[in-house]
């Protein structure tokens, strides 16, 4: 952690350690700061909230995380570097679905070239239903 710290040009401290193991370590990659608190205090690693949410600002200042803001959700953070993805986002639980697809890529660089654009990044984030949303929306409307 503390040759990741240094080589982003962050100062090495425990707390930034901390927080970074952390994301390393954690299964679900799209986190609020809030989600990074309390799964810091439930390991007890103490960390304030206000440190949390500075950390993160630093992270992703060096780049070390991504920021992304979803329709109505909080910011949520992603640890850099991951192959490029885009993502489904379910609007009934939230449920976030990462998804790469070589054919979306080249339509988008195709309309790109067509339009005299070099893509240097992109974001595309589908919004819908999960399945089990979709089934128990419809069980309602049914009754």
């Amino acid at each position: 952690m503390q040759a990741v710290l240094k080589d982003s040009g962050l100062k090495v401290t425990t707390q930034r350690c901390k927080l970074l193991k952390f994301l390393t370590q954690v299964d679900k990659q799209h986190l609020t700061v809030e989600n990074i608190y309390k799964g810091l205090n439930a390991q007890g690693e103490a960390m304030g909230l206000n440190t949390v949410y500075r950390i993160m600002t630093h992270f992703e200042q060096a780049g070390l995380v991504i920021r992304r803001l979803f329709e109505s959700e909080s910011a949520v953070y992603e640890l850099s570097g991951k192959p490029r993805h885009d993502h489904l986002i379910c609007l009934t639980c939230g449920k976030l679905i990462e998804f790469s697809d070589p054919l979306i890529d080249l339509r988008l660089w195709l309309a790109a070239e067509r339009h005299g654009v070099v893509i240097d990044h992109h974001s595309l984030n589908i919004y819908g239903h999960c399945f089990d949303c979709k089934k128990k929306l419809e069980s309602k409307s049914g009754q």
